[in-house]
């Protein structure tokens, strides 16, 4: 029974491991300096074009962003704004996944 008890848990665990970070995840492609990136699941981090760009919020109006060190800037689904060194323009919100371009 112990060892088989053993096992049981590890595959649980590792579960648990997958499904978390199944929720967060992010991709992005760039063309002649301007990227077009996906994140879903706000409090993550991805570098664009060597710039650290920080989402860390996600609602229906918008998302909370900084880049670069930056102070974080809320930027409205639909809008654009210079955040540190990039300028950032949200395309589309859903749910917790937000898409935006940069350059």
């Amino acid at each position: 029974m112990v060892k088989r008890s053993v096992p049981v848990l590890s595959v649980l665990a590792l579960g648990g491991v997958l499904l978390v970070t199944g929720c967060q995840s992010n991709s992005h492609s760039c063309v002649n300096g301007k990227c077009h990136v996906t994140v879903s699941g706000a409090g993550q981090t991805v570098e664009v074009n060597d710039v650290d760009v920080t989402v860390s919020q996600i609602n229906a109006q918008g998302m909370t962003v900084s880049a670069g060190g930056s102070a974080p800037t809320t930027i409205g689904n639909g809008e654009s704004s210079q955040v540190g060194p990039v300028m950032i323009k949200v395309t589309s919100i859903d749910g917790q996944k937000v898409k935006f371009d940069l350059n």
